[in-house]
């Protein structure tokens, strides 16, 4: 079991480390990266949810190919836990609304690897693994709560650098083409999708047979 958990951790990692480095290296030949700027680019790269997300996940299942059996710190938890929901609202969102976007149906070479990677391999692998291998239980009402942090402040982030800069990273909180009524109903329905798959984790965290926790190490 620990072997597998390992290996299965271990390519989680490897498969989102590729998907991040075609996503950059688009980035850099894109024409977007000469008309911006190359400080403008990245910034604009690192607002994304989805590259943080993936970040999140590429650095939890490193760590947990080192030591499968996870640590016991509550920061830890934490990370964790918004490391499964948070690639699942990524790959979710991605799937109902943005596969149809003319810029996402555009994407050729690198740029389409790497949404192929990082929209849906990275998110059904990492789902996949932590049902498989755990390691839990490990989520506590309070994990759940703390984990809304993460996307509530990146929420509060996107709509003022998008009212600051006048770029929206997705059309959906994009208050230059919608109303604001719209983008507040929006981000109620995506702070629900949050909430929800935070408790729906807790549930299936606390209820399927413990695997790997007795061993967790501590910071």
């Amino acid at each position: 079991m620990v072997t597998a958990a390992r290996s299965w951790h271990g390519v989680v990692a490897l498969i989102g480390l590729v998907g991040l480095g075609a996503q950059v290296t688009a980035l850099i030949n894109g024409e977007n990266y000469s008309l911006l700027g190359p400080a403008m680019s990245w910034w604009n790269f690192f607002s994304y949810f989805t590259i943080l997300s993936n970040i999140l996940v590429l650095a939890i299942n490193a760590d947990l190919a080192r030591n499968p059996s996870g640590r016991s710190s509550t920061l830890w938890r934490v990370l964790r836990l918004n490391a499964v929901v948070n690639i699942s609202v990524t790959g979710l969102i991605a799937f109902t609304l943005l596969r149809r976007l003319p810029e996402v149906q555009a994407l050729v070479g690198l740029g389409r690897l790497s949404d192929t990677l990082l929209h849906y391999v990275v998110p059904i692998l990492t789902v996949l693994g932590w049902l498989l291998f755990g390691p839990r239980p490990r989520f506590t009402i309070q994990t759940v709560w703390l984990s809304l942090t993460f996307p509530a402040v990146g929420l509060v982030y996107t709509l003022i650098r998008g009212a600051m800069v006048t770029w929206y990273q997705y059309p959906f909180v994009d208050l230059r083409i919608i109303d604001p009524l719209e983008v507040f109903i929006n981000c109620i329905f995506i702070g629900a999708m949050f909430v929800g798959f935070g408790f729906a984790v807790l549930q299936v965290d606390n209820r399927m047979k413990p695997k790997l926790a007795e061993e967790a190490t501590h910071d």
